[in-house]
C-alpha cells in the first residue's frame, strides 16, 4: 500500500547537504547530519520543522546574509528560515486531501436499501412515489431534507423499494 509521503522526499524537504540518519521510536526524535558533520534533531513526533543542534564538533557554513548565530533553530529552509520553493506535489497535497473527503463523502451518498431516481423536468415527489408504488412518506422518510417544491433537474434522490 503506497502512502503519501513518498512524494516528500527529503531532498525536496531538508536543506542542502543535510541528510536523515536515524529515528528514535521511543521518543519519536528524528536525527540529521548536515554537510559539515554536525549532528541536529528534531522536535519530538516531527519529522521536520524546526531542528536544533546536538553536537557541537563542527559549525555550519554561514554566508554573510545569516547572522551567524549556531544555536539558531534550523528550519527546513536552512538558518534564517528561507525555504527553497515547495514541489507541485507539496503545494497540491491540501486539494488532494480534500477530493479525497468530497470523494468518501459522496460514496457514502449512495442509498441503502433504496433505488436512486434522478429527477426529469416535470417530476413531482408525489408523481415519483406514484411511478414506484411507494407512499409520499415513505418517500420523503428516505430522504430526510427533501423539499418537493424546489426539486432540481438532474438531483438524485432515494426512491425506497416497495
Amino acid at each position: 500500500m503506497a502512502r503519501w509521503s513518498e512524494y516528500d522526499t527529503d531532498e525536496e524537504r531538508l536543506p542542502e547537504g543535510m541528510q536523515r540518519i536515524g529515528y528514535d521510536a521511543d521518543t519519536q526524535v528524528y536525527t540529521f547530519r548536515d554537510a559539515e558533520g554536525g549532528i541536529w534533531e528534531s522536535a519530538p513526533g516531527n519529522r521536520y520543522g524546526q531542528l536544533r543542534r546536538v553536537a557541537n564538533d563542527t559549525l555550519p557554513s554561514y554566508s554573510e546574509a545569516d547572522d551567524g548565530n549556531p544555536t539558531q533553530p534550523l528550519t527546513y529552509g536552512g538558518p534564517g528560515g528561507s525555504s527553497p520553493r515547495a514541489s507541485w506535489r507539496q503545494e497540491m497535497m491540501p486539494l488532494l486531501n480534500w477530493f479525497l473527503l468530497v470523494g468518501l463523502f459522496l460514496l457514502f451518498m449512495i442509498c441503502d436499501d433504496a433505488t436512486p431516481h434522478k429527477i426529469k423536468a416535470g417530476e413531482t415527489c408525489w408523481a415519483i412515489a406514484d411511478a414506484r408504488s411507494v407512499s409520499l412518506d415513505a418517500l420523503l422518510k428516505a430522504n430526510e431534507g427533501l423539499n418537493c417544491d424546489r426539486l432540481s433537474v438532474g438531483e438524485t434522490i432515494c426512491v425506497p423499494t416497495a
